[in-house]
């Protein structure tokens, strides 16, 4: 607590944001000033350089055209304009409501996504869907979040996530649901306590939570360890990976995640597709949600897809990634900011 403290002493008051503690901390490195516009208000930061002032918020920046954060809210016309650049994006509809087109669409493939048409942070979204039952609740959960409700076909592989700053792929993560790896001598319940005290780190914007804290007593872990045999007291072998979230007809935003820098990995021609799927949304800072097999290899619809495109993406995952290198994307980001 003492250390939270004195971190936060190098902050002015009001910046309790990570993102704009992130961006201040490297702004005064690079010899930028960074106030708030308003006070109290951490919406809004003011850059100050010799020759020009510029206003952000968070990563959304002063060249974002207003129709591109209207598009990449509305995943509905996301799609559409993806698809219309021959983009692989996943087989979905748009409803109100349940209905016999909602269950037409289940029968067709079998595991599809429920998820609000214009909310963000993963609020209301339901993976793996797989029967009616489960397709009404999870209907019924998308209806709080959003004007309307989006049926996604359901694509396996791994999940993406691909920082594009200013026409460039500035950094990639991989993400996965949090699991715990067996030492030969610590039983699951230890591994998820030392999990639990491996996520909190003390950095130089002050403490950083990767994930939120593993209950292992919850539900649905115990169902997931369940699923592959395997109990809290038990004692994993050495190497062995034991999956604390179990994705079928899970909601997404309870799931707790890794993020593994990658960035070295994508493929050229995912790359170029990447940088397209922003440019064609004219977003100049996006976060690019994608799953597919192998980032390694062209993606193609039959192994792969393009899932969101975020008008507002999250820098720290990319600056303190739970393995991997650090990425200094807010140099980048700044640098983009302040050219002319």
């Amino acid at each position: 607590m003492h250390t939270l403290r004195s971190k936060r002493s190098v902050f002015p008051e009001g910046f309790e944001n990570l993102q704009n503690r992130l961006i201040l901390n490297k702004a005064r490195e690079m010899g930028i000033d960074c106030e708030l516009l308003v006070d109290g208000c951490e919406d809004f930061l003011k850059l100050s350089t010799r020759d020009k002032q510029i206003i952000i918020n968070k990563t959304r920046t002063h060249r974002l055209p207003l129709i591109a954060g209207l598009l990449a809210k509305n995943k509905q016309a996301c799609n559409l304009i993806l698809h219309e650049q021959g983009m692989p994006v996943p087989s979905h509809i748009v409803i109100t409501a349940m209905g016999e087109e909602a269950e037409q669409f289940l029968n067709e493939h079998s595991s599809i996504v429920v998820k609000p048409l214009d909310a963000s942070s993963s609020q209301g979204v339901t993976l793996d869907v797989r029967n009616v039952a489960e397709l009404e609740t999870a209907i019924d959960a998308a209806a709080k979040h959003g004007s309307g409700i989006m049926l996604q076909q359901y694509v396996t592989g791994t999940d993406y996530r691909v920082l594009i700053i200013n026409d460039q792929v500035a950094a990639v993560n991989q993400y996965r649901p949090v699991y715990v790896t067996g030492d030969g001598s610590s039983s699951v319940r230890e591994l998820i306590e030392i999990l639990n005290r491996s996520r909190i780190q003390d950095t130089e914007i002050g403490v950083y939570e990767a994930f939120p804290e593993i209950d292992p007593d919850h539900t649905r872990l115990l169902d997931a360890l369940r699923k592959q045999g395997v109990a809290l007291n038990d004692v994993p072998l050495a190497g062995q990976e034991i999956e604390l979230y179990d994705l079928r007809n899970s909601a997404a935003g309870k799931i707790s995640e890794f993020y593994r820098d990658c960035t070295d990995d994508i493929h050229p021609d995912n790359a170029h597709m990447m940088v397209q799927a922003a440019r064609s949304l004219q977003i100049d800072v996006a976060g690019i949600d994608i799953r597919c097999k192998d980032i390694r290899v062209p993606m193609t619809t039959a192994q792969g897809g393009i899932l969101e495109v975020n008008a507002l993406p999250d820098l720290t995952h990319h600056v303190y990634p739970h393995g991997g290198t650090r990425r200094d994307v807010v140099r980048q980001y700044l640098e983009y900011l302040c050219q002319s």
